[in-house]
């Protein structure tokens, strides 16, 4: 089943955004809220997903991965940003 992820990532020295985005599209889909902040809507998990990018952040980069709950939720962001939650949210079950 489907979840959201919340996904930080400060990758080392040589690694692209775009190296990371390709990475990401592994998931069903994503959106960056700002510049190293995902909310990735996948069928992997935690564990699956830092295995993934582990490569792009040793040894000098940062990573953190969690479940990321919608239900409960408020907050002042972009039209598009919750247009795309909205739509990937009807999909949740």
């Amino acid at each position: 089943m489907a979840e959201f992820l919340h996904i930080y990532i400060t990758q080392k020295a040589g690694v692209t955004r775009d190296e990371v985005e390709k990475k990401l599209s592994l998931a069903l889909d994503w959106f960056r809220y700002d510049n190293k902040v995902y909310v990735v809507y996948t069928t992997s998990d935690v564990d699956k997903w830092q295995e993934r990018l582990i490569d792009f952040i040793k040894p000098s980069g940062h990573l953190f991965i969690c479940r990321l709950d919608i239900k409960a939720r408020q907050g002042w962001m972009t039209k598009t940003f919750w247009n795309w939650l909205q739509k990937k949210r009807g999909a949740v079950k």
